[in-house]
């Protein structure tokens, strides 16, 4: 994956009217590959089965391992006292809102119907035209920095004059974007620095003041931005390869949600997809992270049949409790053998990939938990080939694709 990027030219069109979701369907433009992605990186859309990939989706352990198999074990935090959260009682604002349990654009509902776009950074007309074509109306950009899980590239010019340009073209196209910053994280933790004692002040503020090259409106400014996630699926305290204890965890989101709402007020910030919450032995202080009044939503990822059967049920009826929306931050429906029986993230065809694919949807529109969710996102949409190993989910994938429009 070791290739130059080349810059991309975004001609704005029109700027679709914020707080609904086209019905029109637009069709991709024709591309030709994916688009070069990091500098060093693997690609995490496609490879050998029974390897492990990068965090961002990385293979782990099924989450029914036993509790004597996990050391230390840290004991259980007391539970935090639910404090329900306020529903905003402002104006209608093009900014996306929490709304009570959900979110509003304009004081009306906004359901978010997501998917990352990794891989595609390159070709952000098409990526937002396939988008349309699937009736979503937002893009989540992972992985995002032109160099795999590099410090010195977080605030390069070439990573971000690209993310100008797709956010640009996301919003002549009517969508929404979310920014993970997941490998910011990665990158403090490939340079040899502990990722969650270290200040992450110093990069958000410069996310919130940065001033689009494409658009020129601030960051901070900018409707376009639904979210911010900080780091999706941080690697648990009791598991292997811990980035930090469970305090300073609970604390760096305390501390970095705390930041980002003083730098970018009118973008809601959260703690990006909780994974493990249905170890207790995991050491991930979920409820206090989920309690934290500065983070937006309660949000979990669905990889394996705990995560489904025990995670996404306890954090609805959890969030319910707390007066503030939950969201189904990740899921996948891959393309390859499973890796065992606790595995939702392979399947071994379009049609059991499509199956796993409507029972997610039906996940999103609530009809299994106690609250529904302000909506989800899947990992990852995109055009090409049907070959093993790929999560991208497009048009080679037809009963798939149908599946999630």
């Amino acid at each position: 994956m070791i290739r130059t990027l080349s810059a991309v030219t975004v001609f704005l069109v029109a700027t679709a009217a914020w707080g609904a979701t086209s019905a029109t369907r637009l069709t991709a433009a024709p591309r030709g590959s994916a688009g070069v992605q990091a500098t060093t990186a693997p690609d995490i859309r496609l490879k050998a089965l029974g390897t492990e990939r990068p965090s961002s989706k990385s293979p782990r352990q099924p989450r029914h391992t036993s509790a004597s198999s996990l050391t230390p074990k840290a004991t259980a935090p007391p539970e935090p006292i639910p404090v329900p959260t306020p529903v905003s009682k402002r104006g209608p604002s093009p900014f996306v809102t929490v709304c009570g349990t959900g979110l509003c654009v304009d004081d009306a509902p906004f359901r978010e119907r997501g998917a990352t776009a990794y891989g595609q950074y390159n070709d952000p007309v098409s990526e937002v035209g396939l988008a349309r074509r699937a009736d979503l109306n937002t893009l989540e950009l992972v992985e995002f920095d032109t160099r795999y899980h590099t410090l010195s590239d977080t605030e390069s010019s070439a990573t971000w004059d690209r993310v100008d340009a797709f956010i640009a073209a996301a919003r002549a196209g009517g969508l929404h974007v979310v920014l993970n910053l997941s490998e910011y994280g990665q990158s403090l933790q490939a340079a040899g620095k502990a990722p969650v004692t270290t200040d992450w002040g110093p990069y958000l503020n410069f996310i919130a003041t940065r001033v689009n090259t494409v658009t020129g409106v601030k960051y901070a400014n900018d409707p376009t931005i639904a979210m911010v996630e900080l780091w999706g699926e941080i690697p648990a305290p009791n598991y292997p390869k811990p980035v930090g204890t469970a305090l300073q965890i609970t604390d760096f989101y305390a501390r970095s949600l705390a930041e980002w709402k003083a730098d970018a007020p009118h973008i809601l910030a959260s703690s990006g997809g909780l994974s493990y919450i249905n170890d207790a032995h995991s050491g991930i202080d979920w409820k206090s992270i989920m309690a934290n009044p500065d983070n937006a939503s309660c949000d979990v990822e669905v990889n394996s049949t705990g995560d489904l059967s025990v995670s996404v049920p306890s954090v609805a009826a959890y969030c319910k409790s707390l007066g503030k929306p939950w969201f189904l931050a990740a899921w996948s429906s891959c393309y390859g053998a499973p890796r065992g029986a606790w595995d939702l993230d392979y399947w071994s065809s379009d049609s059991a990939m499509s199956a796993h694919a409507r029972a997610m949807v039906s996940v999103a529109s609530g009809a299994s938990t106690a609250i529904a969710p302000l909506g989800d996102d899947f990992w990852n949409i995109g055009g090409g080939t049907a070959v093993i190993g790929t999560c991208d989910i497009g048009p080679q994938f037809p009963l798939t694709f149908a599946a999630i429009t």
